[in-house]
């Protein structure tokens, strides 16, 4: 299916048959998350994920129950020779 411009934009499929992988990580809060706005519910939460393997922008993750939504590419950090590891922005929107 395109999106708005024309370009191929795939549907994403987060059902039970889409394909799964683990991956090692630390969740940390990020703070900034949104308190709920008059007459609503749904409270965003944010979050730092980071591993030593990259997530996709189209991916989401599932930690102890709760999906969470991938917020751009990982950025990729390699602060001495030899370590690598990835920090994700992600957000979990309850209600």
């Amino acid at each position: 299916m395109p999106d708005a411009y024309d370009n191929p934009a795939p549907a994403p499929d987060y059902g039970p048959d889409a394909p799964r992988r683990a991956v090692a990580g630390l969740l940390l809060p990020r703070g900034g998350g949104t308190e709920p706005s008059p007459g609503r519910v749904a409270i965003t939460g944010a979050w730092w994920l980071l591993t030593t393997e990259p997530i996709r922008a189209r991916e989401r993750v599932i930690v102890d129950g709760r999906t969470f939504a991938v917020e751009g590419e990982p950025a990729r950090f390699e602060p001495r020779p030899g370590f690598l590891h990835y920090e994700t922005v992600l957000t979990h929107t309850e209600g």
